[in-house]
């Protein structure tokens, strides 16, 4: 028995400490299963969903007028559906089973720019950004409208925010995210 041991692998010579041991293990473990539900179940928390408005449109498929300076895009996600909101004039409503793919980095430019090309209704408004290259935070959201249109948008997610809206992604969209070799 673990409680009956010593870090060196003695046994105890107290009942005690014996005890002890196995009150702090049991303990131990317990928080350590609560904190690993509590951060799983996070992203599905609330209600309204997780939102971050610090995100950048840098093109793709939908056709929103922005300023490519302004970080004035908000993504809301919530278990029924992803929304974005381009300049608070366009907004694009997504259910979780429209999201064919999401990428990331590299991976995610590549993939929208192809997107971007096999579309029938091609606009420069649809291209700027995709050919700029450097350590920056996309990911690439494609999905399939309901009239069953191919689409794609690409954002620029703040440095403190990538990590957290490509996790809530995965868990909402349920598909695992692209990325390029390093």
């Amino acid at each position: 028995m673990i409680a009956n041991r010593t870090a060196r692998g003695g046994r105890c010579s107290s009942p005690r400490l014996a005890w002890a041991l196995t009150w702090a293990l049991t303990w131990a473990r317990a928080l350590a299963w609560t904190l690993s539900l509590a951060l799983a179940c996070a992203p599905f928390a609330s209600a309204q969903g997780n939102s971050w408005n610090r995100i950048r449109y840098a093109g793709g498929t939908v056709t929103a007028k922005v300023d490519p300076y302004d970080w004035n895009t908000t993504l809301t996600v919530a278990p029924d559906g992803i929304k974005l909101e381009f300049g608070h004039r366009v907004t694009v409503r997504l259910k979780p089973s429209q999201v064919t793919a999401l990428s990331y980095g590299q991976e995610a430019t590549r993939r929208v720019a192809d997107m971007v090309t096999l579309s029938a209704f091609l606009t420069p408004l649809a291209l700027f950004g995709l050919l700029h290259e450097s350590k920056t935070h996309f990911v690439g959201i494609e999905f399939n409208d309901d009239g069953g249109k191919h689409g794609a948008v690409l954002l620029e997610v703040h440095k403190d925010n990538y990590k957290a809206v490509l996790e809530t992604l995965k868990l909402s969209a349920g598909k695992p995210i692209q990325m390029s070799p390093p």
